[in-house]
């Protein structure tokens, strides 16, 4: 039996609501994967666009091994941040991400790894309670009395980023890190994770979620010439 005559025997009823339901799957992936980048593409910058001395740049975690090491997509993102603080685009770095554990800790890696590459520890911020963008984001403006900042993030991840800095009443450009190098299903999981993320996102927007917040915390924009 051909496969045009086993659709035709499923009941009209069916038909209608799997074409309905193939429809919104279709318009849901072009807004997920190309309207929602789209929208953020005139704020993603090469590193020759960013005007020294530019605003603090603002690293986001992702990942640290057991040995307390950054994982190789941190390390990238790690990487894009020095060569745009070495090339005097920025004076310091904020590097932001999740600690919930004593045995697990993203800022302390960053700060190790900048401070190997020759950065000094004065130019290094760490903010501890960065367990989703959105915290990192909203903490920025809040804790650490941020107007404007340089993210530096995952290529994919960057839109996202710079949608939930809108949200935080940050004005933010960002430099992607490139992700080139990792193929195969790696690479599919960042993309299945990030459809995800993007719908979690807009509810972020619509139902902003509680952030850890505290009092402002001083910075290098307290002392350092501007």
């Amino acid at each position: 039996m051909s496969i045009l005559a086993l659709f035709q025997r499923v009941p009209r009823r069916w038909r209608a609501l799997g074409g309905g339901l193939t429809a919104l799957l279709v318009l849901d992936l072009c807004w997920t994967l190309w309207k929602f980048p789209r929208s953020q593409a005139a704020r993603i910058q090469s590193p020759e666009q960013i005007l020294p001395p530019g605003a603090p740049i603002l690293v986001l975690g992702a990942g640290v091994y057991s040995d307390g090491e950054p994982t190789e997509i941190l390390e990238g993102r790690l990487r894009t941040a020095l060569d745009l603080h070495r090339a005097g685009r920025s004076q310091w770095f904020l590097v932001s991400g999740d600690n919930r554990t004593p045995a697990y800790n993203e800022p302390q890696a960053m700060r190790r790894w900048l401070v190997k590459q020759g950065v000094p520890r004065t130019r290094i911020i760490e903010d501890y309670a960065g367990r989703r963008t959105y915290d990192s984001l909203k903490r920025a403006s809040v804790v650490f009395g941020l107007r404007r900042c340089i993210i530096v993030t995952s290529d994919f991840h960057l839109p996202r980023a710079l949608y939930l800095a809108e949200i935080a009443g940050l004005d933010a450009v960002g430099v992607p890190s490139p992700t080139r190098e990792f193929r195969g299903m790696k690479r599919f999981q960042f993309w299945v994770r990030e459809y995800v993320a993007r719908h979690l996102a807009a509810l972020d927007s619509w139902f902003p979620p509680d952030a850890i917040l505290g009092p402002r915390e001083a910075t290098p924009e307290d002392w350092l010439p501007r």
